[in-house]
């Protein structure tokens, strides 16, 4: 599930959220996808995300997420 592996993401000491970028659903952008860097997100609940992007916070569902992947490197994909 894509929560957990957020959540492993920003609470291990050997990983970093901030290196992450997250690729979900978005009706209406080019293809319906969008990306979101990990530094962008501020808080992880237990249903959605939050990012903060020109000064507004937008909370994500999970569900939403199609990939993630850090440095560039898919380690998650949507089945």
């Amino acid at each position: 599930m894509a929560k957990k592996v957020l959540d492993e993401l920003k609470w291990h000491p050997e990983k970093s959220l901030r290196e992450s970028e997250i690729v979900y659903i978005h009706r209406g952008a080019p293809g319906d996808v969008l990306t979101v860097k990990g530094d962008e997100i501020i808080r992880l609940e237990k249903s959605f995300f939050v990012i903060l992007r020109s000064g507004r916070e937008t909370c994500i569902p999970y569900h939403r997420i199609k990939e993630i992947r850090v440095k560039g490197e898919k380690i998650w994909e949507k089945k």
